[in-house]
């Protein structure tokens, strides 16, 4: 568990942004195998509750948004013409590694909202959806 905070802490250079910028069609084409959703699934579900003490209804909000979101896909794409991209559908990033993308959502939900719950009735007051 310690070893999974210092993750979250210093997430930033573990997992840097990648350099550059990844060219069109490179991973556009790409989607997640259901092994892989599943695997992002459980790795949210894990790094929400050790790194953040998320767990319970916080943990079920977490799985709803981003089931919502991406399907925990990490190769999702927004459809609607934005840079949004992956499981948390940040924006601006392009970084298919499920670990860096599961933690900066989360480090981004406990930023702007303090907990996925919140987050989460955010994305259902907002047409189109989003957070």
């Amino acid at each position: 568990m310690a070893a999974l905070s210092l993750l979250v802490v210093g997430q930033d250079k573990l997992f840097p942004p990648p350099v550059g910028r990844i060219p069109d069609g490179v991973i556009s084409n790409r989607k997640a195998t259901q092994d892989e959703k599943d695997r992002n699934r459980k790795l949210a579900k894990d790094y929400a509750s050790a790194g953040f003490g998320w767990s319970g209804r916080e943990s079920e909000c977490l799985l709803a948004l981003w089931t919502s979101e991406s399907r925990f896909d990490n190769y999702a794409t927004n459809q609607r013409g934005s840079s949004a991209y992956g499981i948390a559908q940040l924006l601006g990033e392009k970084d298919s590694r499920s670990e860096y993308q599961i933690l900066r959502g989360l480090k981004y939900i406990s930023k702007r909202y303090g907990t996925p719950c919140r987050a989460y009735k955010f994305w259902l007051n907002t047409s189109p959806h989003h957070y």
